[in-house]
């Protein structure tokens, strides 16, 4: 499936899909700025754990704050 999605839609360059995550993930459903762990757990929140959501949510949590860090690391040292 992945081979399907990338042969229509190539990947981003590694920076701007950090910051395409970052910016979901510091932003709540109602356009609030959040810490990307309560952001995380308010998606949680609304899935249950049998839901396609909350599975993709839990095994990517590691490089979902790892993106949003990377991001906040690049501002943090004005780059």
């Amino acid at each position: 499936m992945l081979d399907d999605l990338t042969a229509e839609f190539p990947l981003p360059r590694p920076d701007l899909l950090e910051a395409l995550t970052y910016s979901d993930m510091t932003t709540g459903p109602d356009g609030t700025h959040l810490p990307v762990e309560r952001r995380l757990s308010e998606i949680l929140a609304r899935y249950g754990p049998g839901d396609l959501v909350y599975r993709s949510i839990s095994r990517s949590k590691p490089d979902l704050v790892g993106a949003v860090r990377a991001v906040e690391e690049r501002k943090h040292n004005g780059g």
